[in-house]
Protein backbone atom coordinates (compact mmCIF):
# COMPACT_ATOMS: atom_id res chain seq x y z
CA UNK A 1 0.00 0.00 0.00
CA UNK A 2 2.66 2.28 0.48
CA UNK A 3 3.53 2.38 -3.23
CA UNK A 4 3.52 5.94 -5.23
CA UNK A 5 1.16 6.20 -8.56
CA UNK A 6 0.68 8.40 -11.21
CA UNK A 7 -1.94 8.30 -12.98
CA UNK A 8 -1.57 9.70 -16.41
CA UNK A 9 1.66 9.36 -18.66
CA UNK A 10 1.44 12.09 -20.49
CA UNK A 11 4.29 14.67 -20.90
CA UNK A 12 4.25 15.35 -16.96
CA UNK A 13 3.76 11.91 -15.77
CA UNK A 14 6.50 10.29 -17.95
CA UNK A 15 9.07 13.30 -16.71
CA UNK A 16 7.96 12.71 -12.81
CA UNK A 17 8.02 8.82 -13.22
CA UNK A 18 11.72 9.14 -14.79
CA UNK A 19 12.94 11.97 -12.46
CA UNK A 20 11.96 10.02 -9.46
CA UNK A 21 13.64 6.89 -10.77
CA UNK A 22 17.00 8.29 -12.10
CA UNK A 23 17.24 10.34 -8.85
CA UNK A 24 16.68 7.18 -6.65
CA UNK A 25 14.14 8.90 -4.58
CA UNK A 26 11.92 5.66 -5.25
CA UNK A 27 12.55 1.95 -6.68
CA UNK A 28 11.12 1.04 -9.44
CA UNK A 29 9.01 -1.61 -7.19
CA UNK A 30 7.73 1.42 -5.32
CA UNK A 31 5.77 3.10 -8.16
CA UNK A 32 2.59 1.99 -10.16
CA UNK A 33 1.17 3.47 -13.36
CA UNK A 34 -2.36 4.06 -15.17
CA UNK A 35 -3.06 5.47 -17.96
CA UNK A 36 -6.05 5.75 -20.63
CA UNK A 37 -3.99 5.24 -23.33
CA UNK A 38 -2.52 1.60 -23.76
CA UNK A 39 0.31 3.17 -26.08
CA UNK A 40 1.44 5.26 -23.31
CA UNK A 41 1.43 2.09 -20.39
CA UNK A 42 3.22 0.29 -23.12
CA UNK A 43 5.77 2.75 -23.27
CA UNK A 44 6.06 2.77 -19.49
CA UNK A 45 6.67 -0.87 -19.48
CA UNK A 46 9.56 -0.58 -22.25
CA UNK A 47 11.35 2.24 -20.45
CA UNK A 48 11.10 1.00 -16.87
CA UNK A 49 10.79 -2.58 -16.81
CA UNK A 50 9.80 -4.06 -14.05
CA UNK A 51 7.49 -0.86 -13.15
CA UNK A 52 3.64 -1.48 -11.91
CA UNK A 53 0.97 -1.17 -14.64
CA UNK A 54 -2.75 -0.77 -13.19
CA UNK A 55 -5.15 -1.47 -15.91
CA UNK A 56 -7.26 0.95 -14.43
CA UNK A 57 -7.10 4.05 -11.94
CA UNK A 58 -9.31 2.38 -9.64
CA UNK A 59 -6.67 -0.20 -9.64
CA UNK A 60 -3.64 1.55 -8.70
CA UNK A 61 -5.81 3.53 -6.23
CA UNK A 62 -6.15 0.08 -4.39
CA UNK A 63 -2.33 -0.80 -4.27
CA UNK A 64 -0.88 3.13 -3.44
CA UNK A 65 -0.77 4.88 -0.95
CA UNK A 66 0.27 8.02 -2.34
CA UNK A 67 -1.35 9.23 -5.77
CA UNK A 68 -0.18 11.81 -8.17
CA UNK A 69 -3.10 12.69 -10.69
CA UNK A 70 -1.45 14.09 -13.66
CA UNK A 71 -4.05 14.14 -16.32
CA UNK A 72 -5.47 17.59 -17.68
CA UNK A 73 -7.63 20.05 -15.71
CA UNK A 74 -10.53 18.72 -17.75
CA UNK A 75 -10.29 14.93 -16.85
CA UNK A 76 -9.81 15.43 -13.03
CA UNK A 77 -13.01 15.33 -11.46
CA UNK A 78 -13.94 11.88 -13.69
CA UNK A 79 -10.73 10.49 -12.33
CA UNK A 80 -11.59 11.53 -8.75
CA UNK A 81 -14.80 9.60 -9.08
CA UNK A 82 -13.00 6.98 -10.44
CA UNK A 83 -10.71 6.54 -7.37
CA UNK A 84 -12.39 7.70 -4.29
CA UNK A 85 -15.55 4.71 -3.87
CA UNK A 86 -12.18 2.37 -3.53
CA UNK A 87 -9.88 4.11 -1.28
CA UNK A 88 -9.98 4.16 2.38
CA UNK A 89 -9.40 7.45 3.63
CA UNK A 90 -5.74 7.82 4.71
CA UNK A 91 -4.37 7.90 1.51
CA UNK A 92 -3.10 11.50 0.32
CA UNK A 93 -3.70 12.53 -3.55
CA UNK A 94 -1.47 14.98 -4.99
CA UNK A 95 -3.37 16.76 -8.47
CA UNK A 96 -1.20 18.36 -10.58
CA UNK A 97 -4.31 20.12 -12.56
CA UNK A 98 -4.24 23.61 -12.95
CA UNK A 99 -8.11 25.46 -12.04
CA UNK A 100 -8.58 22.89 -9.56
CA UNK A 101 -8.70 24.17 -5.93
CA UNK A 102 -8.25 22.65 -2.73
CA UNK A 103 -11.68 22.81 -1.73
CA UNK A 104 -12.91 21.01 -5.00
CA UNK A 105 -10.39 18.17 -4.25
CA UNK A 106 -11.41 18.20 -0.16
CA UNK A 107 -14.79 18.14 -1.46
CA UNK A 108 -14.09 14.65 -3.29
CA UNK A 109 -11.83 13.09 -0.79
CA UNK A 110 -11.91 13.96 2.82
CA UNK A 111 -8.27 13.39 3.53
CA UNK A 112 -4.67 14.52 3.00
CA UNK A 113 -4.51 16.22 -0.40
CA UNK A 114 -1.77 18.89 -2.36
CA UNK A 115 -1.67 20.32 -5.25
CA UNK A 116 1.74 20.42 -6.85
CA UNK A 117 2.96 22.27 -9.62
CA UNK A 118 5.93 21.24 -11.32
CA UNK A 119 7.90 22.84 -14.40
CA UNK A 120 9.34 21.63 -17.78
CA UNK A 121 12.77 22.33 -16.24
CA UNK A 122 12.20 19.51 -13.93
CA UNK A 123 12.94 17.22 -16.93
CA UNK A 124 16.67 18.01 -16.55
CA UNK A 125 16.00 18.67 -12.48
CA UNK A 126 16.28 22.37 -12.33
CA UNK A 127 13.55 24.87 -11.44
CA UNK A 128 10.83 24.89 -8.80
CA UNK A 129 7.62 22.56 -7.98
CA UNK A 130 5.15 24.83 -6.44
CA UNK A 131 3.18 23.07 -3.10
CA UNK A 132 0.10 23.87 -1.69
CA UNK A 133 -1.05 21.37 1.07
CA UNK A 134 -4.63 20.74 2.15
CA UNK A 135 -6.06 21.72 5.45
CA UNK A 136 -5.90 17.82 6.68
CA UNK A 137 -2.30 17.25 5.58
CA UNK A 138 -0.33 15.56 8.20
CA UNK A 139 3.74 16.30 8.61
CA UNK A 140 4.75 12.75 7.38
CA UNK A 141 2.92 13.08 3.85
CA UNK A 142 3.52 16.65 3.31
CA UNK A 143 7.66 16.17 4.18
CA UNK A 144 7.10 12.87 1.45
CA UNK A 145 5.66 14.65 -1.04
CA UNK A 146 8.09 17.76 -0.74
CA UNK A 147 10.91 15.14 -0.91
CA UNK A 148 9.76 13.56 -4.09
CA UNK A 149 9.17 16.38 -5.73
CA UNK A 150 12.80 17.80 -4.94
CA UNK A 151 14.35 15.00 -6.48
CA UNK A 152 13.39 16.96 -10.07
CA UNK A 153 14.06 20.07 -8.43
CA UNK A 154 13.78 22.75 -5.84
CA UNK A 155 10.45 23.09 -4.09
CA UNK A 156 8.70 25.99 -2.92
CA UNK A 157 5.74 26.01 -0.74
CA UNK A 158 2.82 28.49 -1.39
CA UNK A 159 -0.39 29.75 -0.60
CA UNK A 160 -3.37 28.92 -2.70
CA UNK A 161 -4.22 32.28 -3.07
CA UNK A 162 -0.52 33.29 -4.18
CA UNK A 163 -0.54 29.80 -6.86
CA UNK A 164 -1.71 31.53 -10.00
CA UNK A 165 0.83 34.78 -9.71
CA UNK A 166 3.61 31.93 -8.76
CA UNK A 167 2.90 29.77 -11.06
CA UNK A 168 3.15 31.98 -13.89
CA UNK A 169 6.93 32.62 -13.10
CA UNK A 170 7.72 29.00 -12.47
CA UNK A 171 5.93 27.14 -14.60
CA UNK A 172 4.61 29.49 -17.63
CA UNK A 173 8.14 31.36 -17.31
CA UNK A 174 10.02 28.95 -19.03
CA UNK A 175 7.97 29.55 -22.14
CA UNK A 176 8.02 33.06 -21.80
CA UNK A 177 11.51 33.59 -21.67
CA UNK A 178 12.08 30.68 -24.37
CA UNK A 179 10.06 33.44 -26.41
CA UNK A 180 12.26 36.24 -25.17
CA UNK A 181 15.43 34.32 -25.91
CA UNK A 182 13.74 33.67 -29.47
CA UNK A 183 13.36 37.58 -30.02
CA UNK A 184 16.69 38.75 -28.77
CA UNK A 185 18.34 36.37 -31.44
CA UNK A 186 15.81 37.52 -34.01
CA UNK A 187 17.15 40.75 -33.70
CA UNK A 188 20.54 40.10 -33.30
CA UNK A 189 20.11 38.68 -36.58
CA UNK A 190 17.90 41.24 -38.18
CA UNK A 191 20.90 43.98 -37.29
CA UNK A 192 24.41 41.81 -38.27
CA UNK A 193 25.25 39.36 -40.68
CA UNK A 194 24.84 36.46 -37.92
CA UNK A 195 22.59 33.88 -38.71
CA UNK A 196 19.83 33.24 -37.02
CA UNK A 197 21.12 29.68 -35.48
CA UNK A 198 24.06 31.26 -34.47
CA UNK A 199 22.16 34.06 -32.97
CA UNK A 200 19.76 31.61 -31.09
CA UNK A 201 23.04 29.14 -29.93
CA UNK A 202 24.61 32.46 -28.60
CA UNK A 203 21.20 34.22 -27.15
CA UNK A 204 20.33 30.57 -25.03
CA UNK A 205 24.19 30.64 -23.52
CA UNK A 206 24.33 34.34 -22.34
CA UNK A 207 20.69 33.38 -20.17
CA UNK A 208 21.81 30.14 -19.02
CA UNK A 209 25.18 32.14 -17.76
CA UNK A 210 23.41 35.15 -16.55
CA UNK A 211 21.19 32.73 -14.78
CA UNK A 212 24.01 30.97 -13.21
CA UNK A 213 25.71 34.18 -12.56
CA UNK A 214 23.43 35.73 -10.55
CA UNK A 215 22.38 32.62 -8.29
CA UNK A 216 25.77 31.46 -7.57
CA UNK A 217 26.89 35.26 -6.80
CA UNK A 218 23.61 36.09 -5.00
CA UNK A 219 23.75 39.41 -6.43
CA UNK A 220 20.72 41.39 -7.63
CA UNK A 221 19.81 42.34 -11.33
CA UNK A 222 20.13 45.43 -10.96
CA UNK A 223 23.72 45.28 -9.60
CA UNK A 224 24.56 43.14 -12.80
CA UNK A 225 23.19 45.80 -14.32
CA UNK A 226 25.41 48.48 -13.03
CA UNK A 227 28.49 46.35 -13.76
CA UNK A 228 27.51 45.95 -17.25
CA UNK A 229 25.33 49.55 -18.40
CA UNK A 230 28.42 51.67 -17.59
CA UNK A 231 27.34 55.44 -18.17
CA UNK A 232 26.75 56.10 -21.94
CA UNK A 233 27.55 53.15 -22.70
CA UNK A 234 26.18 50.58 -25.56
CA UNK A 235 24.21 48.46 -22.82
CA UNK A 236 23.04 51.31 -20.99
CA UNK A 237 20.66 52.28 -24.29
CA UNK A 238 19.66 49.26 -24.23
CA UNK A 239 18.43 49.09 -20.80
CA UNK A 240 17.06 52.25 -20.91
CA UNK A 241 14.78 51.05 -23.76
CA UNK A 242 13.85 47.91 -22.16
CA UNK A 243 13.13 49.36 -18.78
CA UNK A 244 10.49 52.60 -20.84
CA UNK A 245 9.03 49.49 -22.43
CA UNK A 246 8.89 46.35 -20.86
CA UNK A 247 6.78 47.26 -17.82
CA UNK A 248 3.59 48.29 -19.72
CA UNK A 249 4.02 44.68 -22.12
CA UNK A 250 4.71 42.77 -19.34
CA UNK A 251 1.66 43.93 -17.24
CA UNK A 252 -0.28 43.55 -20.08
CA UNK A 253 0.95 40.30 -20.80
CA UNK A 254 0.67 39.01 -16.85
CA UNK A 255 -3.24 40.40 -16.56
CA UNK A 256 -4.02 38.22 -19.72
CA UNK A 257 -2.89 35.13 -18.50
CA UNK A 258 -4.53 35.79 -14.97
CA UNK A 259 -7.65 36.45 -16.75
CA UNK A 260 -7.18 32.96 -18.13
CA UNK A 261 -5.68 30.91 -15.41
CA UNK A 262 -9.08 32.00 -13.98
CA UNK A 263 -11.00 29.76 -16.55
CA UNK A 264 -8.30 26.83 -16.40
CA UNK A 265 -10.32 23.34 -15.14
CA UNK A 266 -14.38 25.00 -15.71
Amino acid sequence: MDHVGIIGYGHMGSMLVSGFLASGVLRIDEVVVASRSRGSLDACAAAWPGIGIAATNAELARRCRLIIIAVRPQEIRGVLNEIVPVMDGDEHIVSLAAGISLEELEAAFTGSVTRAVPTVTSEVGQGTTLICHGRQIGMNDALRAEGLFSAVGDVALVGEEDLPAATLLSSCGPGLLAAVIEELAGATARASGLSPDRALLLATEMVTATAAYLKETGEAPSDLIRRVATGGGITEVGVQGLRERLPGVLDEVFAAMLERSDTVGK
